[in-house]
């Protein structure tokens, strides 16, 4: 299977896709300007990011578009909004596939890429397909929400589709500082209660913080202000979880993705058994849907994760043979059923 090589790929480079999530206009893209220290990423009062964006560790600044045809276009950050918004580019007219930054920042290092997305829910429906089709690529995830709103149905379904793929999910209750510390606490208690009865997570955190107020501290050098944005807490904790526990949730994430593949296989398997007793015509239809199955699957599960080095040919190696006698074995006795049939 071509999806085997790009799992190998993904191992040998060794990254690790920590992605930020959530519905439209819960300050996903300040908040990641916030934590780099710098304004990067264009943001704006009304939904606006459109394309993913990645952002790697490279000694000098740089961007660079990567378009749907194949082609890479080198550009900067005061033309970034023309490629990742909205408004610069409705509806991805100029077919724009993602967009790389590279940026000296040391939660970049040894292999952790910070990934930007559109948010769902808006009524912009495109926005809400770019992110879906990313997440198979998801290593861990940031999920931000908003202490202007409550916990809404389409985040609950949200976090479960995330929790399929990413083997560790930190939660964020952003613009806490519009509120006193009363209501702070109430909102975190009703976040919490929710995701427990309705998510089945328990015992989680989730870190209350400005992510306006961190990034206006950063870009000023007021510390005051980061210290009261509470962003310090959070990355604390990241950095812990970057020293010693990435490892552990790169590879969860690449048993998870192994497994999506081996799934992938069997259902072909499965449908191609099923259709042996079916009349010549709707089987071709069968196998035109099936095709279809396999293209979208392999779109959605394009990267896998990172993993140990000690880990990484024995993975690989158990996977694709255990596959290849599967199919194998299961390719002779669909070749015989045929002709008997036949």
């Amino acid at each position: 299977m071509e999806y085997l090589g790009e799992v190998k790929q993904k191992l040998l480079q060794g990254r690790f896709n920590l992605v930020v999530l959530g519905e439209f206009k819960r300050g996903k893209t300040t908040f990641l300007n916030a934590l780099l220290g710098a304004d990067l990423l264009p943001t704006a009062v009304v939904p606006l990011t459109s394309i993913v964006t990645l952002i790697q560790y490279g000694e000098r600044i740089s961007a660079k578009v990567t378009f749907l045809d194949g082609v890479v276009e080198e550009t900067t950050l005061d033309e970034l909004h023309l490629y990742v918004t909205e408004e610069g580019n409705p509806c991805n007219e100029k077919n724009v596939k993602l967009v790389h930054l590279e940026y000296p920042s040391p939660y970049l290092k040894d292999g952790v890429v910070l990934i930007d997305t559109p948010g769902v829910g808006s009524i912009y429906q495109n926005n809400t397909d770019e992110t879906y089709n990313y997440l198979p690529k998801v290593d861990a995830a940031i999920f931000l929400l908003s202490s202007d709103q409550p916990i809404s149905r389409s985040e609950l379904d949200f976090l479960k589709d995330i929790g399929q793929y990413s083997a560790k999910t930190f939660f964020i209750l952003n613009k806490v500082d519009y509120l006193t510390d009363l209501d702070k606490k109430k909102a975190l208690e009703f976040a919490k209660k929710v995701l427990a009865e309705k998510v089945g997570l328990e015992e989680i955190n989730i870190y209350s913080l400005s992510a306006k107020l961190a990034l206006d501290g950063k870009i000023s050098g007021d510390d005051e202000k980061i210290k009261a944005s509470n962003l310090p807490a959070f990355t604390a904790m990241l950095e812990k979880f970057l020293l010693k526990e990435k490892g552990r949730a790169a590879i969860n994430a690449t048993c998870n993705k192994g497994n999506n593949a081996a799934g992938e296989l069997q259902l072909g398997l499965e449908l191609e058994m099923k259709a042996l007793g079916i009349p010549l015509e709707e089987l071709k239809a069968k196998i035109v849907l099936f095709d279809e199955m396999v293209i979208n699957l392999r779109q959605e599960q394009e990267d896998n994760g990172y993993i140990f080095q000690g880990e990484k040919s024995k993975v690989y190696q158990e996977l694709e043979h255990e596959i290849t006698v599967f199919q194998e074995s299961q390719d002779i006795m669909i070749v015989k059923e045929i002709e008997q049939e036949y």
